[in-house]
This record gives C-alpha cells, structure tokens and sequence, in this order.
C-alpha cells in the first residue's frame, strides 16, 4: 500500500510511476481482421461476435485485444511483415500451416454456391459445373473439389479483391456463381444492396465445404505460438463457464438471420480440427 507521507509532487511521482508499471502488466495483443459479418462487424460497437468472443478470451488471461479492420489480402500481408500480432479469421488450408499457427476452433463455417433466382441453377458433382463462369474473392480458400477445376479450365473464373463486387458481377450476369459463407453472405446482401436487388440473389443448399474458423500467428514471430496457447487456453475456460456457447447465442440473435440450421451443438465442435 503506497503511504503519501511525504512531499504532495513525490507522491504524485510514485502514483504516475505505480500506474505505468500496471499498464505495462496488460499485454495487448493486436490482431488484423476483415468486415465479416455477423462475425466481424466494422460498424458494430463489439467489432462482431466473434471479435467480442475472441477479446473474451484473452481478457481470461490478463490480456486485452485491439482489432483492425483491412481487407482481406492486406490483413494477412500485414501480418507476413510483422506489423501484427496475428489475423482472423481464416480457415484451414495446406499453405498458410506452413507459415502460421492456427488456434483451436473458434466457430463452423460452410460455404455455397450464390446465384441469381432468374437462372436455375442446381448440381451434384463437379460436372454440373462445366462452363460456369465462377467469381473469385483473391486470398480466399475454395473446395479441393473446386480448386482442379479452376486450374484445368474447366470453369472459367473471375477474380476481383472484394465480396462486394463480386455480389455487383452476379446481379450484373458478368459471372453465373459465387462461393461464399452464407452467413456472411446473407448480412452483406442485406447491408450492400436494396430490397428489390438483395430478392434477385439466392444460393444452393448444397456445400462446397465445411469446416471451421481459427485466429492465425504468424510462426515468424518470437511469441507466435505463445499466443496461440493464451488465446486457446482462453477459449477452453470460456467453454468451461459456459461463457462460449453465451456469446454465441447472443451474437447470432441480434443478427437476426436464420442461421440457426448452420451451426451443430457446441458440444460436437471439435477442439482442434487443422494444425
């Protein structure tokens, strides 16, 4: 207990001092992200669910998180140069385990095809696919059932650095489908285009794939795995208290989306589901 018994300006020295050392305690852990919504929302005031997640985590162990919000390509390269602590969120692929550590599993994702409700559309193999113009988000991960076909030409692609306008190619006709989480999609169609353009857009139930998102530190840096330990430790008492499946639950509701079909029972997710 610090005793003021002395000149007012040296207590006031030794409070100033006191103070910095307890900021200098709290770790902050900066991390890239994109606006995913409902996970990563930019105009939100908690950043997004699984932002709000996430901070809750760290926050179990002492540590506080800042997020900034980049797009997609920029919020990996960020990272790649050492300017950030890790990025989220991003789902398993062979190339990025090669250069980042990859946290437990945080939420499932699936992703469909999007076309427009004035062509019809339906399909079971990858030959369906034949001669569909197919647009393409850069830096996003596709199906292994997807990626041959774009490398042999047996579809044709269309590549641009945003969902946005690959969503305006399709109410355009420039392109037939686009793959995308429709979770995600469903809020961004709703946020970007009016009522009469978003009733235009629909998907196919069927998935492309399924898995799950994860926070990505870069294996370049000194701390990288550490904080993928805290961050999984953290996500591991949540679930413990219950706090895990809450901020979910919550989340899901004020998006007001019917997405409830696309998440299995917390109690089925797996821990780790990539390395």
């Amino acid at each position: 207990m610090l005793r003021c018994t002395a000149m007012k300006a040296t207590c006031l020295v030794l409070l100033v001092s006191l103070s910095s050392v307890l900021s200098a305690s709290t770790t902050t852990v900066q991390l890239t992200t994109g606006h995913w919504p409902p996970y990563f929302d930019e105009d939100s005031s908690n950043g997004g669910f699984v932002a709000e997640l996430i901070d809750a985590a760290f926050a179990t162990q002492e540590m506080e998180v800042e997020f900034t919000f980049l797009p997609w390509s920029r919020a990996l390269f960020m990272v790649n140069a050492k300017r950030f602590d890790g990025t989220a969120i991003w789902s398993c692929t062979e190339d990025r385990s090669e250069h980042y550590y990859y946290s437990n599993a945080i939420v499932p994702y699936r992703y469909v095809f999007y076309h427009r409700k004035d062509q019809t559309f339906d399909w079971n193999s990858v030959a369906d696919l034949s001669g569909k113009i197919i647009g393409i988000t850069q830096d996003y991960s596709y199906s292994e059932n997807i990626t041959p076909l774009l490398a042999e030409g047996i579809v044709q692609t269309d590549v641009t650095t945003s969902d946005q306008a690959n969503f305006k190619k399709l109410l355009a006709g420039r392109i037939d489908l686009f793959p995308m989480d429709p979770v995600t999609g469903q809020a961004l169609i709703k946020e970007w285009f009016a009522p009469e353009q978003a009733s235009q857009l629909t998907f196919h139930p069927k998935s492309i794939r399924r898995g799950f998102y994860h926070v990505l530190f870069s294996k370049q840096a000194s701390d990288g795995r550490i904080l993928r330990d805290q961050l999984n430790a953290g996500l591991q008492e949540l679930r413990q208290t219950g706090q895990f499946e809450s901020i979910i639950d919550r989340g899901l509701e004020r998006s007001g989306l019917p997405v409830d079909r696309l998440y299995p029972e917390l109690d089925q997710w797996p821990v780790r589901d990539c390395d």
